[in-house]
């Protein structure tokens, strides 16, 4: 293997320090990985634009102490910057300074992507470039270039798609910046599911352009052979499945690297970059960091998967990913591999905890239910209350435990016994509660994780109260009379868009 890397996803809300950072190049260089990536996107201080840095944004002063502390300690990995320069600028569009750039912003549109014809957003983005280029001295510079899906969306783009088609509009773009960039004196990397989609986009690419081909969910092999036929190094990248679960898919994330690390070596690829996304919604990244430490060692040293957990975590360590990677997700069909984070989905995303219990109430209610809750049981016995898989552990067993309180609400409500069902719900609403605790704990400074999991905690809960208050309020509002049997559907009065009166629920059929 030439080139084993892997990459850290800062731009969901990720806020390390300079000493979190040197320890994690630390680590990495023990685990057998040439480079780390430092996935940037709006989560770094960009000299040319400061109004995108939030609090805990990495700065260029906090990298190169690391950098430095990592170096002056003994081997330590490249540290490559990845970005974002087209697809995925959301951080810099919903930021009052950087609407402007957004493809569809003079529509009034939310926007995840900026305009590639315009001179505004391009120049725009050499600046980004510029700015990393001058806070990173590695030869790499990744660019981005991934799930560009709103390409053609303004009128400007539109005129171009009709003249060049979207491959023609991508590569045009990608061809410019990548060129600008060799002019700096870096070699450009972009990932490569754009140009697989348009292929004639890559006419218009330098060959030292380096292509990152992610295939999470199959081999990588045609599609790298794909893009070595065409002329350019390739990258495979693998990543651990845990954007799409509580805690992540050990067998899947197992298979994917090995059958990554295979078809690498099989099609001449340049190496691999084992990627991370999405330590938000309660996705933490300390639980899931030894599965990174444990794919470095099977690569670098042959091991066996679990001689590699054992070799990171210890035995307790490698049982439990076991029980929450395999045995919890296999547990129920809803949660099973293939599915994508309907618990973080339904309670976080959109926001709205009994979202989960409408899709999930009949697994989590009955024997699969119970079958989760005694693998949360075991693998809290296995391990000492600091672990970072405990919350993991928990977030699971407060989501059956959740949904079984909001049933019994359900069947309270269905027998107008209202304070009964109140009663439901406030203990449903403890229980939710009680993940506050841990998302402080991924928050802290040291920790470097979400700040905003917190607050998505705790409107969680605020979102129960208000359901509370809801139905304590049906009789006062005059949505319900004494004595007449009217009442509100329970998935009426539990959804967002419920309004006292509307009997038919207009809007809550048109969302969820």
């Amino acid at each position: 293997m030439k080139f084993l890397a892997w990459m850290y996803d800062i731009a969901r809300e990720q806020a390390p320090t300079a000493d979190r950072l040197a320890e994690l190049l630390a680590q990495s260089a023990a685990a057998g990985y040439d480079a780390v990536g430092l996935y940037l996107e709006h989560r770094f201080e960009y000299r040319s634009a400061p109004w995108a840095a939030a609090p805990g944004a990495l700065s260029p002063a906090a990298l190169k102490s690391a950098i430095a502390t990592a170096r002056a300690a003994g081997p330590t990995p490249r540290v490559i910057p990845f970005l974002n320069s087209l697809g995925h600028m959301e951080g810099f569009i919903r930021s009052e300074d950087g609407w402007f750039l957004g493809e569809t912003h003079e529509v009034g549109r939310l926007s995840l992507q900026v305009c590639p014809c315009r001179d505004e957003c391009r120049d725009f983005v050499k600046r980004l470039l510029a700015d990393v280029i001058a806070a990173f001295d590695d030869e790499w510079l990744h660019i981005g270039g991934d799930e560009a899906w709103e390409l053609g969306k303004c009128a400007r783009c539109a005129a171009r798609v009709e003249k060049v088609g979207k491959a023609g509009l991508f590569g045009e773009y990608y061809g410019e910046l990548c060129r600008w960039v060799l002019r700096q004196g870096r070699r450009p990397g972009l990932w490569a599911d754009m140009l697989l989609e348009h292929p004639a986009a890559m006419d218009h690419l330098p060959r030292e352009t380096l292509l990152f081909d992610w295939q999470y969910f199959d081999r990588p092999r045609t599609t790298t052979r794909r893009l070595r036929d065409r002329g350019f190094e390739v990258v495979c990248c693998p990543s651990v499945q845990s954007y799409n679960s509580i805690w992540a898919f050990l067998a899947e994330t197992q298979r994917n690297i090995d059958e990554h690390v295979e078809d690498a070596h099989e099609h001449g690829a340049l190496g691999v970059c084992v990627t991370t996304w999405e330590y938000s919604f309660l996705t933490n990244f300390p639980a899931t960091f030894p599965l990174v430490l444990a794919a470095g060692r099977r690569i670098r040293g042959k091991l066996s998967w679990d001689a590699a957990l054992r070799a990171v975590g210890g035995e307790q360590f490698a049982v439990a990913a076991e029980i929450l990677g395999n045995r919890i997700p296999a547990a129920a069909k809803s949660i099973a591999p293939g599915t994508w984070r309907v618990i973080r989905d339904r309670m976080l995303v959109r926001q709205n905890p009994f979202y989960l219990w409408a899709d999930w109430r009949e697994e989590a209610c009955q024997a699969p239910g119970d079958a989760i809750l005694r693998l949360c049981d075991e693998v809290d016995a296995l391990l000492p209350n600091d672990s970072p898989l405990r919350f993991p552990a928990l977030f699971y067993r407060v989501s059956v435990q959740w949904v079984r309180a909001v049933e019994a609400a359900h069947r309270a409500y269905a027998a107008r016994d209202l304070p009964g069902c109140c009663r439901a719900l406030s203990a449903g609403a403890a229980l939710l509660a009680q993940l506050e605790a841990g998302a402080a704990e991924i928050a802290r400074p040291e920790v470097g994780g979400s700040r905003a999991d917190v607050f998505r905690v705790r409107a969680m809960v605020e979102r129960v109260q208000t359901v509370i208050r809801r139905i304590e309020s049906l009789e006062s509002d005059g949505v319900v009379v004494r004595g007449r049997p009217y009442l509100p559907a329970f998935q009426m009065i539990t959804h967002d868009a419920y309004i006292p009166h509307d009997y038919a629920g207009w809007r809550t059929g048109m969302y969820r």
